[in-house]
């Protein structure tokens, strides 16, 4: 397994880092590279939307599956699996998918072989919705006679759109009748997730890579790329482009195009099939403990590399506990999650509450609705610390307000002006406009050990609720934002923790 960052820069989105790690992989193995079978995983950026897998990457997000031996299983075990079937439909080159969805299927044999030349995606049956905010795909209709009841169908793609509009799907024919089980009539798309190319089309992007590196501009691989393919001649997403203003950007983009738009495009239409994505705290919340679709396709569980300690007499743990100690006489509601965690106090879990790689060593009330997670960091001066981030579950660290607009935690962001004078809006954000983030907010006190780090960023996410002062005795140390500790993350003591967590837990 090969990990490949972005180069400092300009972001380049999973377009421009597909074509870099295409220019490494080549690199490394040379004219070889040609011959093998590559699955490339974004990790999906900062993880702005759930923040507890910033540091570690979502594609290492544990997930609740019962081990029959080893383990905890993480989301790329997962994904090694899923894929196994299409390796075998697979000529040499390159598997694109992304680290924060999960695609389950039910299939048959797959007799399917494209030419060298050809792209192939997976596509799955979903809501008009669901169409809105992915991309979709446009396919030849069914021919008089089809078996249309089959698990797998491979179809020729005439058009791709990205999150397009109910109107739009309309308009282009993506738009499908089915009936649903209770024989009703209901309208839905074939929405995208993974899909491959052959080493022909490896070869294009390499020499399309050496003529614009390095990359300065944002391109995805969904919407910059599949959007130029398909059969028809005139795509709206190709037309929309080409009537922007030039720029190098809108330039690079119909580059890319250019490169690939002569290619077919083949749809493995998995017709029981479904697409969950994973990617922010809410849906990961909702997802492990509440879907239970999800949970009986993949057999997950509650409880999975957990241990209690304590009286076990007492059982009043309902949620997701994976890869941690917990006592047994705390209570920990159905809709929430433990995930790498020591806790060796009681402690009470309301609803919609995330613990992630905390250490608990004193009772605390902890407010629900909230995402929790400590990283060790090494501030400015080489030292080791701790903070403990707590956002709202529903909060969007991508979005920017003016200070006194933002939310927090379902709050004004300006009520923590009440908690300390530490917190005035220039603290919070120096050196900024007037247009801001919570990704870059410096709210979180940093502390010798994480359990203190824990109950110093509770103590703060109480006060702030209740609108209270905080005693500045609390609050003596620096404060740090979400983007502060993703530069300053201690790795080595990230992975220590959690392997002295998976053996305490083991035992």
């Amino acid at each position: 397994m090969i990990c490949v960052p972005d180069p400092p820069g300009p972001r380049m989105g999973s377009g421009g880092a597909t074509l870099n790690i295409l220019k490494i992989l080549k690199e490394k193995f040379g004219e070889k590279f040609f011959s093998l079978r590559v699955l490339l995983i974004h990790s999906g950026g900062y993880s702005k939307r759930l923040p507890s897998h910033t540091c570690s990457g979502k594609i290492f997000s544990p997930l609740p599956i019962l081990p029959t031996q080893g383990g905890p299983y993480q989301m790329l075990d997962l994904k090694l699996a899923l894929y196994l079937p299409f390796l075998e439909c697979m000529e040499p080159g390159v598997f694109i998918t992304a680290s924060d969805d999960i695609e389950v299927f039910n299939i048959d044999s797959i007799n399917y072989k494209g030419s060298d030349d050809c792209i192939t995606a997976l596509a799955h049956p979903a809501s008009l919705y669901t169409g809105t905010t992915h991309g979709v795909y446009i396919m030849e209709q069914d021919q008089d006679g089809e078996n249309t009841g089959s698990l797998v169908q491979i179809k020729s793609c005439l058009e791709v759109l990205q999150k397009p509009s109910k109107e739009l799907m309309s308009e282009k024919g993506a738009i499908l009748n089915s009936v649903d089980s209770s024989n009703n009539t209901v309208q839905q798309v074939f929405s995208d997730s993974a899909f491959w190319f052959h080493s022909r089309t490896t070869k294009k992007l390499l020499k399309l890579a050496e003529e614009i590196s390095p990359v300065q501009h944002e391109l995805c691989i969904y919407g910059d790329f599949l959007t130029f393919l398909g059969s028809r001649e005139y795509k709206h997403y190709v037309h929309k482009l080409q009537g922007l203003p030039q720029s190098e950007c809108r330039d690079i983009k119909l580059k890319l195009g250019s490169c690939i738009s002569d290619q077919p495009l083949n749809i493995l239409k998995l017709n029981q099939s479904k697409f969950y994505h994973l990617g922010t705290s809410r849906e990961y919340l909702d997802g492990l403990t509440d879907n239970k679709d999800l949970r009986e396709e993949l057999n997950l569980h509650t409880r999975v590399h957990c241990r209690l300690t304590g009286d076990s007499s007492k059982d009043d743990i309902s949620g997701v506990i994976l890869n941690s100690c917990i006592t047994a006489d705390s209570t920990v509601h159905e809709n929430s999650i433990v995930e790498y965690s020591i806790i060796q106090a009681q402690v009470s879990l309301n609803s919609s509450t995330i613990l992630s790689n905390v250490y608990i060593e004193e009772s605390l009330s902890i407010p629900g609705d909230f995402l929790y997670h400590t990283v060790p960091i090494r501030d400015l001066t080489g030292a080791e610390k701790f903070v403990t981030v707590a956002f709202g579950i529903s909060d969007d660290l991508k979005i920017c307000h003016e200070f006194d607009k933002l939310k927090f935690g379902g709050m004004c962001l300006t009520d923590l002006t009440k908690v300390s004078k530490k917190l005035s809006p220039n603290n919070i954000f120096p050196s900024q406009g007037e247009s801001v983030c919570l990704w870059s907010g410096k709210i979180f006190p940093a502390a010798e050990t994480m359990g203190k780090s824990f109950s110093l960023t509770t103590k703060l996410m109480n006060a702030f609720l209740a609108k209270e002062e905080l005693n500045e005795d609390d609050f003596l140390s620096d404060v740090y934002s979400m983007a502060d500790v993703l530069q300053l993350k201690n790795c080595a003591e990230i992975i220590k923790f959690r392997r002295q967590v998976t053996k305490l837990s083991s035992i």
